[in-house]
């Protein structure tokens, strides 16, 4: 049997604490545990912290016994960052420590739902389309009430998540919301590339601070002959912006629009 490749999963975080289905959590904590949870021996994983300079000294050993909560225990190692926060920079660093093949990135305010969510990821990973391999594959995510926060991207007259306020079971116009398909992008708080790929196309913009970081990687990886692929079987909670400043700054519209306005608007996938 071929053995899997190993996952590292890059996880920023400043040890945010807030409510989640009623109970006051630590968001990483909690999405680390969930992780682990459901983790199997037949796929090699690490995850590495990168932990903000506000985060609580505390926060570490939790995440630590976190990861060490499910039937497999999961290697961490914490990456401290003391930088301004920059999500683009820290998972450039958390990238940059990893010793995995692939690369998952992963906000710290998620929380796995579906078992087989990473499996289906990776299988979605070695698809080939018209000759092209993939180079991203996103998550279904869910707000915390059970409707759909994201399954994929549209460009087309916006940059926004395709199905946002659905119903979770909703099918969408032919089926776009339930399969696997091809999109013109995914968002970064659940993404999976190869290292390799990411490490070609130079990684994330760290010009794109907050916002707009996962347009540009997804449209490095378009114009660069790799596809972007979306998986409904791959669900999680999605806590949005519980843990940052989610405001979309004019700069950050500037910057995408200009390196990208024609592409984008060029938006083959959306119904």
């Amino acid at each position: 049997m071929t053995s899997r490749p190993r996952v590292s999963i890059v996880v920023p975080s400043i040890g945010a604490t807030g409510m989640a289905h009623g109970e006051k959590r630590t968001f990483v904590t909690e999405a680390v545990r969930s992780v682990a949870v459901g983790a199997t021996g037949d796929l090699p994983l690490e995850i590495v912290l990168v932990a903000g300079r506000d985060m609580p000294p505390s926060v570490p050993e939790e995440v630590l016994a976190a990861a060490s909560s499910g039937t497999t225990p999961v290697a961490v190692q914490v990456v401290d960052d003391r930088r301004p926060f920059n999500f683009s920079a820290a998972v450039n660093l958390g990238a940059a420590h990893a010793r995995g093949e692939h690369l998952l990135f992963l906000n710290d305010d998620t929380e796995v739902l579906s078992s087989c969510w990473l499996h289906a990821m990776l299988d979605a990973l070695g698809d080939d389309h018209d000759g092209r391999r993939v180079g991203a594959v996103g998550a279904r995510l869910l707000f915390e009430d059970g409707t759909l926060q994201h399954a994929g991207h549209t460009y087309r007259t916006s940059l926004d998540h395709l199905g946002v306020g659905l119903p979770a079971d909703s099918p969408g116009r032919n089926g776009v919301l339930v399969n696997r398909r091809e999109v013109a992008g995914v968002t970064a708080a659940c993404l999976l590339t190869p290292f390799a790929v990411f490490d070609a196309v130079g990684g994330f913009c760290t010009g794109l601070p907050g916002n707009y970081n996962d347009v540009d990687y997804c449209m490095k990886l378009r114009s660069g002959g790799w596809s972007v692929i979306y998986e409904p079987e791959a669900v999680l909670y999605h806590y949005e912006s519980r843990s940052r400043d989610a405001d979309i700054h004019p700069h950050e519209v500037e910057f995408i629009q200009r390196r990208w306005a024609t592409h984008l608007a060029d938006d083959p996938y959306t119904p």
